[in-house]
């Protein structure tokens, strides 16, 4: 399924939007976090964080080319995520 047709299920609001996504795009998200954070729970749950931010951001937005959305949601959410843990009150 391409890109346009996923971001017309998560228009509509259908689960199988996120399922398409996972399938589409989750190992890449995956890498691209664990690049950034480097610990596995971390990078799964900065995916997970990912898929909501897509969900919540899709129906005022029609991102045209949807991995490239997707990939920024991840890595900003992964560097936020970062920084939290590397604060120097945490560290």
């Amino acid at each position: 399924m391409d890109d346009k047709n996923i971001v017309a299920l998560l228009w509509q609001r259908s689960e199988q939007a996120l399922q398409l996504l996972a399938k589409r795009f989750g190992a890449l998200l995956y890498r691209l976090a664990m690049n950034i954070l480097g610990d596995r729970r971390d990078a799964e749950e900065t995916v997970s964080d990912t898929y909501l931010a897509l969900w919540n951001t899709i129906p005022p937005a029609r991102p045209d080319p949807l991995s490239t959305f997707a990939f920024k949601i991840c890595r900003n959410t992964a560097l936020n995520r970062l920084r939290s843990q590397t604060a120097q009150k945490r560290s």
